[in-house]
């Protein structure tokens, strides 16, 4: 069971600037279009979540993101649509790996805790829980204690986890990779391009491909700090929870293919290259990467790949994190 609030299939793009100055065949999966306040790519693992939570007869969701997160924004908009109210636990403070500089830079941002994904947050009436860094790190216990308070008052509570990242969420993109066979011939396609910062994307689409019997080679861009063995295993274990909801795919750990090298400072905190590749991108071809996960995918796949080649990037949207970071496109 599945809901259908997602506008598909989005369209699939030719780049044919970027193509012939990078002398390889780029096209773009636009998944930013896949609904407007809940755009972006976790609509298509809601869909399968909260359908989820109403077959369990919750009345209460619950997820976690960072204080800009696309996915929090997305949940909190399907819920209220469903008449289902969101509980947000959103991270405040920066990764410890940020420099003095950089912390005092985060934390001073205040267009991070009241423009773009935060501002329709609340704008959709979604309780929102700051945690903190240490706190974020056992949200699972944090969930457990803000249940109980739910439940002395007869409510039903649904957790979903940080970025809808599970192997029921991931059947969204399974059902993506089948959309995308019906736009482009896979065979001709080298490698299928996404952001990495949860996972449950990437390992929808890997195990949708090989159940289709398609060898697409498909490389995820880490946008985090997490190591890419840590999301390795993630990325296998989701997949191979996917065999209770009938998807039995074999797929190797090797298959798996992670890089780090394009986080960038930190997680939600783009690079200089970062920032150049958004205003060039949207000069260029009128497309918006956002400053979390696209335009460091992006740029991951213009320099990973290779001339001649003919490559699918999965844009995932985050088009309203752009406006909490707008200081930094807008400066001379």
């Amino acid at each position: 069971m599945k809901l259908s609030f997602a506008k598909l299939p989005t369209p699939v793009e030719f780049l044919s600037r970027l193509s012939k100055q990078y002398g390889r065949n780029i096209y773009v999966k636009r998944d930013d279009m896949t609904e407007f306040i809940s755009s972006g790519n976790k609509i298509r693992k809601l869909e399968f979540l909260l359908a989820d939570a109403l077959r369990k007869n919750c009345d209460v969701v619950f997820t976690c993101g960072g204080i800009q997160s696309n996915h929090a924004r997305a949940t909190a908009h399907m819920a209220v649509k469903l008449g289902l109210k969101p509980v947000l636990f959103l991270r405040e403070n920066p990764p410890d790996l940020l420099d003095n500089k950089m912390q005092s830079v985060f934390k001073t941002d205040e267009a991070m805790h009241s423009n773009g994904n935060f501002l329709l947050c609340k704008l959709l009436g979604a309780e929102i829980v700051i945690v903190n860094s240490k706190d974020y790190a056992r949200i699972e216990e944090v969930y457990e204690e803000y249940k109980k308070h739910y439940e002395k008052k007869s409510h039903r509570v649904y957790t979903i986890p940080v970025g809808g990242s599970n192997s029921l969420g991931a059947m969204g993109y399974l059902l993506a990779a089948s959309e995308m066979a019906s736009q482009i011939d896979l065979n001709e396609v080298d490698a299928v391009y996404c952001a990495v910062g949860s996972g449950g994307t990437y390992a929808g689409l890997l195990s949708g491909f090989r159940y289709m019997g398609y060898k697409t080679k498909v490389i995820g861009i880490n946008v985090t700090k997490t190591s890419r063995e840590e999301f390795t295993n993630t990325v296998f274990e989701i997949i191979k929870g996917m065999k209770q909801y009938g998807i039995d795919t074999c797929v190797d750990r090797e298959e798996i293919k992670i890089i780090d090298d394009f986080s960038g400072p930190a997680y939600a905190i783009p690079s200089e290259s970062d920032i150049k590749c958004i205003k060039y991108v949207a000069c260029k071809e009128g497309i918006i990467l956002d400053p979390v996960y696209t335009a460091k995918a992006f740029r991951g796949m213009l320099e990973i790949s290779k001339e001649n080649q003919t490559v699918l990037f999965i844009h995932t949207g985050g088009i309203f994190g752009l406006f909490a970071q707008a200081a930094k496109f807008t400066e001379a």
